[in-house]
C-alpha cells in the first residue's frame, strides 16, 4: 500500500527547516553546513522510521530500553564535562546528544510495553548527567501511556500529589544550586541583570525589538553583537523574531500548529493500532511541550531550562530524532 505524508506536514517541516538554515547561516556560519548535513541524514531517517510499524516492534522493547540506557550512559563514563554536565558524545568533528537520540526508540518501547514504569530508569541516567531540561523532555514521553492506563493514572495523581506536598524539600535539597538560581532570577531577573538574569533580560530586547518585519536579516543587534547568548540554541526563537519579526513568529508557530495538529488526527485515526496511536499522541506532546516551554522561557514566562526549540535550534541530534520519529508515524 502507497503510504501517503500529510501535505501540512511536508509544508511545515519545508518552512521550519528554511527559517533554521537561513538563521544558522546569520547567527553561527561556522554551523550552517554541519546543520544541513542534519537535515539531510534526518530525510534519510525520516524514510528509514516510514518503514517501521510500532505494532510489529514489540519483541524488540526490551532491547530498544537496553541500548537507550547504554547510550544514555556513554556521555557519563567517556563524555567531557560541558558547562558542568556531561551529555554529549564527540566522534570525530561531530557531537551527538544520547538524550535526543533515544526518544524515538523509548517512544518505541513504550507504545509496545506493559511495564512503563521502566522509562525511569533512562529519565534517572539522564539526570546523573546532569541534564534537568532533557530528562524533563524525555520523561513527557510517558504521558501518553499515563492518559490511556487507568492504574497509571490514578498512581500519577497520587505521585503528583506527594511531589506538590515536597516541592519545598524538593527546592532545597534536591536541586543543584544553578538550578535554584534559575527559578529565582526568572522570578525577578533584575536582581541579577549582568549574571544569572542575563540571559533573560537581552532576551526579551531581541523580542521587543523586532517589530513586524524584524531589523532585518543579519542586522539584530543583540544576536549579532554577542549581547544574546545561546543566540542560535536556547534563544534561537528570541534571534529569529529580532531579525526577521511577528511575520517569522507567526510561521513558527503556525507550522508546529500544524504539525502537532496532523499529529492528532493521525493518532486518533490508527486507534486500532494502539502502539502507532501511543507513538505518534507521545511525539505530539514532545513537540508540543518543547516548543510550549522553549518560546515560554524566550518570552520570560518560564524558567531557562536549555530545552532546544523543535526544528529551530542548531543540533543535529534533536532534528535527526524528531524527523526519524515523524517516519515512523508515517509508517501506516
Amino acid at each position: 500500500m502507497r503510504k501517503k505524508i500529510p501535505i501540512a506536514l511536508i509544508i511545515s517541516l519545508i518552512v521550519l527547516s528554511s527559517l533554521n538554515l537561513l538563521m544558522i547561516s546569520s547567527l553561527a556560519p561556522s554551523l550552517f553546513w554541519k546543520q544541513l548535513l542534519a537535515w539531510i541524514i534526518g530525510i534519510g531517517l525520516f524514510v528509514f522510521g516510514m518503514q517501521i510499524n510500532p505494532k510489529q516492534t514489540k519483541a524488540q522493547g526490551p532491547l530498544l530500553l537496553i541500548i537507550s540506557c547504554i547510550i544514555l550512559l556513554l556521555p557519563i563514563l567517556a563524555g567531557n564535562f560541558t558547562r558542568g554536565s556531561r551529555r554529549w558524545l564527540y566522534i570525530g568533528p561531530m557531537s551527538l546528544q544520547p538524550s535526543e537520540i533515544v526518544k524515538g526508540p523509548l517512544m518505541l518501547f513504550l507504545s509496545t510495553t506493559s511495564l512503563p514504569l521502566l522509562h525511569l530508569i533512562p529519565v534517572g541516567i539522564i539526570m546523573l548527567q546532569p541534564d534537568l531540561g532533557s530528562a524533563i523532555t524525555v520523561f513527557i514521553l510517558i504521558i501518553p501511556i499515563i492518559l490511556y492506563s487507568k492504574k497509571l493514572f490514578k498512581l500519577s495523581l497520587i505521585a503528583g500529589a506527594i511531589f506538590l506536598l515536597i516541592s519545598p524539600l524538593s527546592y532545597k535539597y534536591i536541586l543543584k544550586d544553578y538550578q535554584r538560581q534559575r527559578i529565582e532570577h526568572f522570578l525577578n531577573p533584575a536582581s541579577d541583570p549582568l549574571g544569572q538574569g542575563y540571559n533573560l533580560i537581552q532576551s526579551q530586547i531581541a523580542i521587543g525589538s523586532g517589530g513586524l518585519f524584524g531589523k532585518g536579516y543579519r542586522k539584530g543587534t543583540q544576536g549579532q553583537l554577542l549581547f544574546l547568548p545561546e543566540k542560535h540554541s536556547d534563544f534561537i526563537f528570541a534571534s529569529t523574531t529580532e531579525e526577521l519579526g511577528l511575520f517569522a513568529v507567526l510561521l513558527i508557530i503556525t507550522s508546529y500548529f500544524l504539525i502537532i495538529k496532523t499529529l492528532l488526527v493521525k493518532a486518533f485515526q490508527t486507534t486500532n493500532n494502539l502502539p502507532l496511536f501511543l507513538f505518534t499522541l507521545g511525539i505530539a506532546i514532545e513537540i508540543w511541550v518543547q516548543a510550549f516551554i522553549n518560546i515560554g522561557m524566550n518570552l520570560g514566562l518560564l524558567p531557562v531550562t536549555g530545552i532546544p526549540l523543535p526544528f529551530m535550534s542548531v543540533g543535529g541530534s534533536s532534528i535527526m530524532a524528531l524527523l526519524f520519529s515523524l517516519g515512523v508515524i508515517s509508517s501506516a
